[in-house]
């Protein structure tokens, strides 16, 4: 039996976090949701997840200066992080890809390319 993937996802809206919990099914993922930066910076300082989710704009703060935080730390190129947002300008695609995000999802969330974009990820 192969282990499940670990995915973070730092998601503040409830049907988002609904959505994400019946797309990344527990026989597949092991899928743990916090709802503010705060929280996933406490969540990422004991544990390293295969993929990170992330939305856009949190509670507080922007999820891209997460992103910085974390090309910068030692593991900097290990993390495989998804911008999951509903800004979907090109300008808000160019700061995703400036700040270090390895792959953009639009909301509203097309659950097939979520999970084939978290699996090419998985596989790098």
């Amino acid at each position: 039996m192969t282990a499940q993937a670990v995915i973070l996802a730092i998601e503040d809206e409830p049907r988002n976090a609904a959505l994400l919990r019946a797309a990344l099914r527990p026989d597949s993922f092991e899928l743990h949701i916090e709802t503010s930066l705060a929280d996933g910076r406490a969540w990422l300082a004991e544990r390293v997840p295969g993929v990170i989710l992330l939305d856009r704009h949190l509670p507080d703060g922007d999820a891209l200066e997460l992103v910085r935080e974390l090309r910068a730390g030692p593991h900097g190129p290990a993390w495989r992080i998804l911008l999951v947002t509903a800004s979907v300008l090109d300008a808000d695609r160019e700061a995703a890809a400036e700040a270090g995000c390895d792959a953009f999802i639009a909301k509203p969330i097309n659950v097939r390319g979520l999970i084939e974009e978290i699996r090419r990820q998985l596989s790098r």
